[in-house]
């Protein structure tokens, strides 16, 4: 019932957008089309398995944890979902930056800088913003208090190395915890100037190799911040940094599923079934299969009968690292509701979860035009074609 909830509340925004225009200002045709149309149905399933979480907590107690184990059940779309979102989410940033390292004519030191300020540039402003809005919300509530250790905690939570406290005050009651995600994206891009110079001085015969290095290393990090650190860590969609690396690498031979009408069939049922089959343990990498299955394809440029090169979608799309930092935020004050307000039936639900996706999406309009935007730049640099040779494509694509 609660994936009918998404399903419906979802059209139902996506149709309220379209007949508002959310696409102006932020429509983006360049680059591979079912890739953006992708990173919103990404962002939004994400944002969903947080207000799921809310809504069913409602009637009944969340169950739905690592030990949960069902082999096909809806309680497994809400394990799943946040999941099926990193994971992919992780193959485009790895489909986009890995192909760094063919800047054979670029010196070291040049590729760091330009790599880095990219990186600053893109994903800094808007993750300083939301833990702003964190900071005022907590001063607001009461629960955050000046004092030396808060402020400590706020400069390590703004250098992506805090945990989920500022002093007493959780901020994952307010943006739902997702900056983990972000310190892993920062080692794979940390790892690319190593990785380019070693490839360099070894003239590119262990590139592949040096590339699953680095991410076994990254992996490993993830592993003991999953064991020692003070906030969650799931290592495994690191996994997804390799799958991501050979769809670039084969992006020739996947050239092949671009115009598939049965591969993009294929693709929505195989997300159907990793949504509903257990990911527990080991059969994550039933789950990861899957996924890589359908990136291979959606990454060859094929747009899934139609449905990722939607106006709207992409515009989504164009907005949807902000609409993965800032849905908590939405998510925040829609608990603030008083329950005795709150019917407990599915329409009811829908009708909350309709609200949600349509703020969520014009706060991240928002904040991508008045945020994000200013320090990106013209969005016409930003070019990335399946068709092009590496040295031309795009430098700066958005992780999320």
């Amino acid at each position: 019932m609660y994936v009918l909830i998404m399903v419906v509340s979802f059209c139902l925004a996506l149709l309220f957008l379209r007949a508002t225009g959310f696409h102006k200002g932020v429509y983006n045709g360049s680059g591979i089309k079912s890739i953006s149309g992708l990173r919103a149905l990404l962002a939004s399933i994400v944002a969903f398995s947080h207000l799921v979480h809310y809504l069913y907590s409602l009637d009944g107690n969340w169950i739905f944890d690592k030990d949960y184990f069902v082999w096909f059940s809806e309680g497994n779309f809400f394990v799943n979902a946040g999941k099926f979102g990193v994971l992919l989410f992780f193959m485009i940033s790895a489909f986009l930056f890995y192909r760094w390292l063919d800047n054979d004519g670029m010196p070291a030191s040049q590729l760091t800088w330009k790599l880095l300020k990219s990186r600053v540039r893109r994903i800094v402003p808007m993750f300083w913003f939301s833990g702003l809005v964190i900071i005022l919300v907590g001063l607001a509530q009461g629960g955050l208090h000046i004092n030396a250790h808060s402020i400590t905690d706020a400069v390590l939570w703004l250098l992506f190395v805090g945990s989920y406290h500022m002093g007493d005050f959780l901020t994952a009651d307010v943006n739902a915890g997702v900056e983990w995600t972000l310190r892993l994206e920062w080692l794979l891009y940390l790892s690319i100037p190593l990785i380019f110079v070693v490839n360099r001085a070894t003239s590119g015969r262990y590139k592949t190799l040096l590339i699953l290095g680095s991410i076994g290393a990254i992996f490993c990090v993830a592993v003991a911040l999953r064991l020692w650190g003070k906030t969650y860590t799931d290592p495994r969609p690191v996994l997804g940094f390799a799958m991501g690396y050979f769809a670039y690498t084969w992006r020739d031979r996947l050239a092949v599923f671009k115009q598939s009408r049965i591969a993009g069939v294929v693709c929505i049922l195989l997300a159907i079934f990793a949504l509903a089959f257990t990911s527990n343990a080991f059969w994550y990498l039933v789950f990861l299969c899957c996924l890589t299955a359908i990136f291979f394809v959606v990454s060859s440029g094929n747009n899934l009968l139609g449905m990722l090169e939607n106006k709207t979608l992409m515009s989504i799309g164009e907005v949807s690292y902000s609409l993965y930092l800032i849905h908590g935020v939405v998510l925040y004050f829609i608990k603030q509701i008083p329950l005795s307000m709150v019917p407990h039936n599915m329409v009811v639900y829908t009708l909350i979860s309709t609200l949600f996706f349509i703020l969520s999406f014009y706060v991240a309009k928002m904040t991508y035009l008045y945020v994000e935007k200013p320090f990106i730049g013209s969005s016409n640099k930003k070019k990335v074609a399946a068709e092009v040779a590496p040295t031309k494509q795009d430098r700066t694509g958005n992780p999320y």
